[in-house]
């Protein structure tokens, strides 16, 4: 810095002999040197981020980080052939997307689940730190959508009780999403350029919606939204829809690219147009057999299925109509999944009736129809619209955190910035005032011990096949389907990197979950020894006494989870309830932690449940068995959902409540392991059926 200043005086110093010799002026060269000096202040004060910036390259890749979602990216559009072009179309230039497969710093999580979508990659192989402008925008996604979601149900079937021709409620509806749609507009100021385009894609389908209202509720033409969703696709790609579906296309559909389609399907509908709607349905159904997340895939695509099949239906296409809808209720089920299921099974219900097929399939159809909609009724949760996207749940603001670690750990503004960068910088980044880099966040999380990675995949390879077994093998352990998990995991250790912490910890893991349950070994000492040294190797930083001073990745979550299994097998029930509290404690020292359940929290409060049923906390139990029921239909997912149920029934009938009370939650949870075929969980209920029954 002093260099600098003396080399700036020095330039200024030959110059303004140079002026006086010129003009003999030397109040000009007083103000002429004012000038110099107040603009140099100004950029002092950035001087070490100025110069950060010209050593920073994009080309660059942090040597501790070989396997970035950058590597992912790249390696997924060259495995498929596709283009920069291709996969960057309408939402970034491709030199933009060719710096995000470089640099990890260069994009944001909105960015990065877009583009896996495009590929056909689930969004939840990551976890990542985010900025607080960021998550502030996802929760103003989440309140739109609810609103979107009454206008979609409110015409979604005739005869619902959800259905309204209120001209008045539809109008209100329309001004909320309206002037909510304003302000997410107002929010964009604070997003990078490369994101603009992909939260306009969302605005675009929320003016959707607020245009369907005003249709239904005879305030605008028929054609309106038609015109605005074929303007706002040809925007993006530069043709018109109907055109674009019949050319060929290496790249799959995000979500909001999806609900696109689906919007405009609903358009040409409106307007009579019956056959484009089929056409652009069609397409879109058969994006089904292309790959992408199972469960992902249901969020649109069951309800362009069941639009489909409607259409199909009134053009007297009864077989095919029931081909559709039939398939879509089987991909919901396959993949756990409540989203779109619920019209989808009415939809076959009023074919059965109309073709009048076996009265004792209605009867049994109509009281799985009853649970469902009973259950949402209770959570106060609506089955009937898109289910808001809930990948942001294994994020976390950066910001934040290294708040708040340091005040836990006792340190001083001073202290933790020491060679980091200036205590006033730091001062005034804790305030919210400056912004830093991600490499100075970097190096304050790791000093505080938290991971300091922008992006941590939750399986660390440049094939995106591997990474996506994190997935499948987590679904394989949850269903406990040990004979697939055991082949699974034989299976990748030969493709892992075995240099990445990240592999070994959750090969461990996994391995031990396996000899636990898959050669059942009873042993408990032996058991409690194996998770023992499992988090010992995968988790130095673990103590029981301060688990809730750390952020926990999902796979550590697991572990910590059958440590205080062992603990309980153990019959030390009070530390095993001890060690998931503290755990779930983690979680809401964070603002997402408080506000969202990720599926870790959501795994923690499931277990907390039963173990406090254990030490007969009965209320404490029911409440947590709620809130991870509640999680779960708000999600739009059904993993869990039976096991929550019993786990209420148990517990109310343990504290001798009204039997009417858990024979109702019993039968529910009885009914979904059915509905959802989940054959070990129904032979246990069905083995306790007498203590339940009316």
């Amino acid at each position: 810095k002093i260099i600098y200043h003396l080399h700036g005086v020095k330039v200024l110093f030959k110059i303004s002999i140079t002026l006086e010799y010129m003009f003999c002026n030397t109040k000009f060269i007083a103000n002429l040197f004012l000038f110099w000096y107040n603009y140099n202040k100004r950029s002092f004060e950035n001087f070490e981020e100025s110069v950060e910036e010209k050593k920073m390259t994009l080309n660059d890749v942090e040597e501790d980080l070989p396997y970035t979602m950058g590597r992912l990216i790249a390696g997924a559009r060259k495995k498929k052939n596709i283009s920069l072009e291709e996969l960057s179309q309408g939402v970034m230039s491709a030199e933009d997307l060719n710096f995000i497969e470089k640099d990890d710093e260069y994009a944001d999580k909105t960015t990065w689940d877009f583009l896996l979508g495009r590929l056909g990659i689930s969004p939840l192989i990551y976890e990542c730190y985010v900025e607080q402008e960021e998550y502030d925008l996802f929760k103003a996604r989440k309140e739109m959508r609810e609103i979107s979601n009454q206008i979609m149900s409110n015409g979604l079937m005739s005869n619902e009780r959800l259905r309204s021709k209120n001209t008045a409620q539809l109008k209100l509806l329309a001004d909320q999403l309206e002037k909510r749609s304003q302000k997410y507009a107002a929010l964009l100021n604070n997003v990078k350029n490369i994101t603009a385009a992909i939260h306009q894609i969302f605005l675009a389908n929320m003016k959707g919606y607020v245009i369907l209202a005003k249709q239904r509720g005879e305030l605008c033409k028929a054609d309106a939204l038609k015109l605005h969703m074929e303007s706002e696709w040809k925007r993006i790609y530069s043709s018109d829809a109907v055109s674009w579906i019949q050319k060929p296309h290496n790249v799959l559909m995000a979500v909001y690219e999806q609900e696109m389609l689906f919007l405009l399907a609903q358009g040409y509908e409106e307007n009579g147009e019956i056959e484009k709607a089929i056409q652009i349905l069609t397409w879109l159904w058969q994006q089904r057999k292309k790959g992408g997340d199972p469960e992902e895939n249901t969020r649109v695509l069951s309800f362009a299925a069941w639009k489909l099949a409607a259409l199909e239906w009134n053009i007297n296409r009864q077989e095919k109509a029931m081909e559709i809808c039939q398939e879509a209720i089987d991909r919901s089920i396959q993949a756990e999944s409540f989203r779109g299921l619920l019209p989808l099974l009415k939809q076959r219900l009023f074919f059965e009736k109309k073709l009048k097929c076996s009265q004792e399939e209605w009867d049994e159809q109509e009281k799985t129809i009853g649970v469902i909609d009973e259950l949402f009724a209770e959570f106060h949760e609506n089955p009937y619209g898109l289910f808001v996207l809930t990948t942001f749940e294994n994020a976390r603001i950066a910001d934040e955190i290294i708040r708040i670690r340091r005040k836990e750990q006792n340190l001083t503004q001073t202290k933790l910035s020491e060679g980091i960068l200036e205590p006033e910088s730091y001062s005034r980044f804790e305030c919210g005032k400056r912004k830093l880099r991600w490499k100075k966040k970097k190096k304050l999380l790791e000093r505080l011990g938290e991971r300091g990675n922008k992006v941590t995949l939750l399986l660390e390879s440049d094939d995106p096949d591997v990474v996506e077994e994190y997935q499948r093998i987590q679904d394989s352990s949850y269903r406990e389907k040990y004979d697939l998990l055991k082949e699974k995991i034989y299976d990748l250790k030969g493709k892992l990197d075995k240099t990445s912490k990240i592999n070994r910890q959750f090969i461990l893991h996994m391995q031990n979950n396996i000899d636990v349950r898959f050669f059942q070994i009873l042993e408990r000492k032996q058991i409690k020894m194996k998770r023992q040294k499992e988090i010992k190797e995968t988790a130095s930083k673990f103590d029981t006494v301060s688990i809730q001073e750390h952020g926990w990745s999902r796979t550590e979550i697991a572990i910590i989870k059958n440590i205080a299994n062992a603990y309980r097998d153990d019959k030390k029930v009070e530390i095993a309830i001890s060690i998931l509290r503290k755990a779930i404690e983690s979680f809401d020292k964070e603002t997402i932690g408080q506000e969202s359940a990720c599926l870790g929290k959501q795994l923690l409060w499931e277990t907390l449940a039963t173990y406090l049923g254990d030490v007969e906390k009965y209320e404490d139990a029911i409440f947590y068995a709620k809130k991870g029921m509640k999680k779960i239909l708000e999600s739009g997912s059904a993993k869990g959902i039976s096991g929550e149920l019993y786990e209420i029934a148990w517990n109310e009938r343990e504290r001798k409540a009204k039997p009417e009370i858990y024979q109702k939650k019993y039968f529910q949870a009885l009914k979904f392991t059915i509905l959802f075929q989940e054959r070990e969980f129904i032979i246990f209920l069905k083995q306790r059926e007498q203590e339940y029954k009316k």
